[in-house]
């Protein structure tokens, strides 16, 4: 008798483990609730909350480790009061959602689609529309971000809106492959270490990503165009920034890429196009530049004074209005790495021996271009003739200050016999000769 007493009390205790988790149906007709949120009450953890298509007006709690994932893309109307759907447990999923109607702002609540303040949660393949904040992630960490469109509040001004992504004090948080149109801050990661933020495509937002205090952070595949700023980046160390792309950022203070006092950093090929500025850095030490590719922007690198002892090499500069501009007294920044400094459009030197390195060095900045660093007013006339002509007399005075320079600079791709380099040399040296020979018959 015992026995089977000791035997039932076993079965009882056990049955939970092997019970599996149950899907539960959400809409019209033979579905068990016509709402989410008394599904969400009768679930138990590590069930699924189906939700078929239709459209649902509520806000929702998640206490418990719960699925819900939508069929046919069902659109959750909040009630425009807070936070729509606000995730307490860990290891919750939601998937396949259309989310609107979250509140904005009032008495500095940061409003979102969706709140994670817990770890390991999944947050994929959903659409956000007309939503103060997008996801906003409160202290949790390991949570994945990914695939889902969001869109602020397009027809307000930028400090009027929230952000897309917005991590606070949350490590290892993973940012992947979402699209981010019209926010504040696109993606926005405050004490936030070791994330990743990888193959996003985000545009039109004031900054498309902003870092701050955010040591180790992996930014890799993404775009980030027509916005103010592509990234601004703050007060972070060793950050690997690889293969971006920072495209038509313009405005007054526009720029593709900024390190405000970051340091020990690998940026790698990146490409720089059509920007106000592509680079800036301010106050930012002991950063590598490497492979990355600089093209059509008003000017390509801006150093302030205080950027030291960083260093470009295996760079390309085609086609920029200034390649480099310093501002202040010239800095530590190294233009070369091992003998291999960068490729520039504007180079005139020769490939004598045909290893691929210039003979000559490449100056950075032309004269009007060191005006400008101390006088931004002066860029105005950069493509005018007076910069011509300063220009001119610059590479015929000697006493002139050069300021940095390319010890390195890669040379312009040659033939496989290295014969076209050495015509064109022979050729610069024939004119030369018949030029000295007019000047000298015209003295006789």
């Amino acid at each position: 008798m015992k026995l089977a007493v000791l035997a039932a009390a076993f079965v009882c205790v056990s049955l939970p483990a092997g019970v599996e988790a149950r899907v539960w149906t959400v809409g019209r007709g033979q579905a068990d609730y016509p709402l989410i949120a008394p599904a969400i009450a009768a679930a138990a953890p590590g069930d699924e909350i189906r939700v078929r298509a239709g459209v649902y007006r509520e806000d929702l709690v998640l206490d418990r480790r719960l699925s819900i994932v939508g069929e046919g893309r069902p659109i959750l109307f909040g009630t425009g009061n807070g936070t729509v759907i606000d995730v307490l447990a860990d290891a919750c999923e939601i998937r396949g959602l259309t989310i609107e109607g979250t509140g904005v702002g009032a008495g500095n609540q940061m409003d979102a689609a969706i709140r994670l303040s817990s770890n390991r949660n999944i947050v994929a393949d959903n659409i956000m529309r007309r939503v103060f904040y997008g996801v906003v992630i409160a202290g949790g960490a390991d949570n994945l971000v990914s695939d889902n469109q969001i869109e602020g509040l397009l027809d307000l001004p930028f400090g009027r809106r929230g952000d897309g992504v917005y991590v606070y004090r949350g490590p290892r948080n993973h940012i992947a492959r979402n699209r981010i149109v019209g926010q504040r801050d696109a993606i926005f990661l405050q004490y936030a270490h070791g994330g990743r933020v990888e193959g996003n495509v985000i545009e039109g937002s004031r900054y498309g990503l902003h870092d701050m205090f955010s040591d180790d952070t992996v930014i890799r595949d993404n775009t980030f165009r027509e916005s103010l700023v592509g990234a601004h980046l703050m007060n972070s160390r060793r950050l690997t920034l690889e293969r971006n792309e920072f495209a038509k950022n313009r405005g007054v203070t526009a720029v593709g890429l900024s390190l405000k006092d970051c340091d020990a950093s690998s940026i790698s090929e990146n490409r720089f196009t059509a920007n106000g500025r592509g680079l800036q850095l301010d106050g930012s030490s002991g950063n590598r530049f490497v492979k990355n590719r600089f093209a059509q922007n008003d000017t390509a690198v801006r150093l302030l004074a205080s950027a030291e002892q960083n260093t470009f090499t295996a760079n390309e500069f085609m086609q920029n209005w200034s390649d480099v501009v310093e501002s202040g007294a010239d800095s530590t920044t190294a233009w070369s790495h091992d003998g291999t400094g960068n490729r520039w459009s504007g180079y005139i030197g020769f490939d004598f021996d045909g290893d691929g390195i210039g003979e000559s060095p490449h100056p950075l900045l032309r004269p009007f271009e060191q005006i400008e660093a101390s006088n931004e007013l002066a860029r105005l006339y950069l493509q005018s003739p007076a910069a011509g002509a300063l220009d001119l007399v610059a590479r015929s005075a000697s006493h002139m200050r050069q300021g940095s320079i390319d010890a390195y600079p890669l040379a312009k791709a040659r033939g496989p016999s290295g014969g076209t380099a050495w015509l064109a040399a022979a050729g610069v040296l024939l004119v030369g000769t018949m030029v000295r020979a007019a000047r000298r018959s015209r003295v006789r």
